[in-house]
């Protein structure tokens, strides 16, 4: 006989208590749940479904063009353009063999194979593969008949100059991003805004024939004009090229500009390459534009803005005499001429003539370090961007009086012990030419929008930095350099030119002293000297076999300058 278990009604009661709660529990947990998706992620599961719900793609504005104008016949003429190419793209969920598709367009569109597998997996209605076919190979895509791959024409960026201005202009990635120059400086007025085609789909990720469709047309980009001159571009370039060459040198800057308005009407760094082909760039320092963000000790060319100083606040004039004893000591320092030469007594026109340190020194004495200083960091603006219309603009080093002692301000005078940019010394130089002012040096003359609506650049000069008696004082030394001191080869015949020569020693990279087999040549100039319309600044960074700035750039500077009277047929001013 099989004996039953004695019910027990308390346990039993106990068993459906627990598995109540367990429901309650769930129940709650499951409210909760439907809370937190209802409510709480409400916004988001609503964006979420409209995202499978449509398929959206964007249409790309044209880009903005950059162009130079003939100064004759109005015409423009584009440095950056654009032309067709061509994109291939997938719909993954229309490919049936994902990995047939992938092997078969590899190598013939420049991808690896797992690559293009990877995109066209995990996506499902659209996807890039590749940018900027060509007319041939996209037809040989067209050609395989793969069912989900298709081609469509697209922009692209192309410069028909080549490697003209190319460090000014930069260039366009892959992704349509600007980088470097004025593609970057520029690249949301140049890029536009982009459109917008939005179409309905069904569960599978297809389009519905007849779905609701949206679309928002793009704006195009603005359009650039530039100061820059074509044939003097151009001009410049070859000018350049040749003497890098000629001398080995590591590389060069030349800058033309206008300055009365600081118009840039060339600018160029060698070695160069061409925005095109900016992929095939091995050495990613050829991207900058040197001639603004490069920084240098400008050596003696710096004799003419110390003159300056002296000249504007009444401290010295053209013929003021100072004993040259060869020599001068500070804080137990030697100050020596670079000939280390005793000139005895000389004028202050022979000082720029002869390129005397000892010479420039006895002016910032005569001036003073607070008032030296507050000229080049409050008036010439040295040690501050000047704000030219390039990224990465190099802004350089004035030091206080407080932060060095008096033989380290000494040889700021002569350009040493202070650091600046090829474009801020011509722009500083441009007082001397323009009678004391201040211009702002800029590259783009107008933005044109692509209703036609043009913003020009304000020309007008900053501020008077210098008296006029001393700009006219200073341009007569200056010309006295070309026709008697250290200047002779920037000479043009028939014309006045004012300039000076400058050879910069380079700082060794650990700051231990300067690199005893380098040097960095240059000269500035400008004419006609008394009406002046280009200022001229040549460098040659570390030329081979010459030491002085007279052999390397003062000839460049003439040659220009030569060029442009003629090519301006500006007259002659003297027999």
């Amino acid at each position: 006989m099989i004996e039953r278990e004695k019910y027990d009604p308390a346990e039993s009661i106990s068993r459906i208590k627990f598995i109540l709660w367990v429901v309650l529990i769930l129940g709650f947990i499951g409210i909760g749940r439907l809370f937190y998706l209802q409510v709480v992620r409400h916004e988001y599961y609503v964006a979420a479904a409209a995202t499978q719900h449509w398929a959206q793609d964007e249409i790309p504005a044209d880009r903005g063009k950059i162009y130079v104008r003939d100064e004759i016949s109005g015409e423009l003429y584009p440095l950056a353009d654009n032309q067709t190419l061509n994109l291939v793209f997938a719909s993954p969920v229309e490919i049936e063999d994902k990995s047939a598709a992938a092997k078969r367009l590899a190598p013939v569109i420049g991808v690896e194979e797992s690559k293009i597998l990877e995109l066209i997996e995990n996506n499902h209605t659209y996807v890039v593969l590749q940018h900027d076919l060509s007319y041939e190979i996209a037809e040989k895509v067209k050609s395989f008949n793969i069912k989900g791959i298709h081609i469509t024409p697209e922009g692209a960026r192309f410069y028909p100059e080549a490697t003209l201005a190319s460090q000014i202009l930069g260039f366009v990635n892959a992704e349509g991003v600007g980088n470097y120059g004025l593609e970057q400086q520029y690249d949301e007025q140049l890029s536009g805004i982009p459109g917008l085609y939005k179409a309905e789909i069904d569960p599978s990720g297809k389009r519905i024939v007849f779905g609701e469709n949206v679309s928002k047309e793009p704006v195009d980009g603005s359009d650039l004009v530039l100061t820059l001159n074509r044939d003097v571009q151009k001009k410049s370039e070859e000018l350049l090229a040749a003497q890098v060459e000629k001398y080995k040198a590591k590389g060069g800057s030349i800058i033309v500009m206008n300055p009365t308005n600081g118009e840039i009407l060339a600018m160029a760094n060698n070695p160069t390459y061409d925005p095109s082909k900016y992929q095939d760039v091995k050495d990613y320092n050829l991207y900058k534009n040197a001639a603004v963000q490069d920084l240098f000790e400008p050596g003696s060319i710096f004799k003419v803005i110390t003159m300056a100083i002296g000249l504007d606040t009444d401290k010295v004039e053209p013929d003021t005499e100072y004993e040259d004893t060869g020599k001068i000591v500070l804080d137990g320092n030697k100050i020596m001429n670079s000939d280390r030469k005793t000139n005895g007594w000389q004028t202050m026109t022979q000082v720029l003539e002869k390129s005397l340190n000892t010479g420039t020194t006895f002016v910032m004495q005569q001036v003073g370090k607070t008032t030296f200083y507050d000229y080049l960091a409050n008036k010439f603006n040295f040690g501050k961007k000047t704000g030219i219309e390039q990224p990465n603009e190099g802004e350089g080093t004035v030091l206080t009086p407080e932060e060095v002692n008096d033989h380290t301000y000494a040889t700021m005078s002569f350009g040493q012990s202070i650091s600046t940019t090829p474009i801020q010394m011509i722009t500083a130089f441009s007082a001397a030419a323009n009678g004391g002012k201040l211009v702002q040096p800029h590259l783009v003359s107008e933005v044109v929008s692509p209703e036609g609506e043009k913003t020009v650049t304000d020309s007008r000069p900053l501020k008077e930095i210098i008296s006029e008696e001393a700009a006219a004082q200073l341009r007569q030394m200056m010309v006295s350099v070309v026709k008697n001191g250290h200047g002779k080869q920037a000479a043009v015949k028939g014309y006045d030119i004012a300039g000076k020569t400058g050879t910069a020693q380079v700082p060794l990279k650990d700051g231990s002293g300067y690199d005893p087999n380098s040097n960095i040549g240059s000269f500035i100039g400008f004419g006609p000297a008394e009406s002046a319309r280009f200022v001229v600044l040549v460098k040659i960074d570390s030329p081979k076999g010459v030491a002085w700035a007279e052999t390397t750039a003062a000839p460049v500077v003439g040659q220009m300058l030569d060029f442009l009277f003629k090519y301006y047929q500006i007259p002659p001013t003297n027999n």
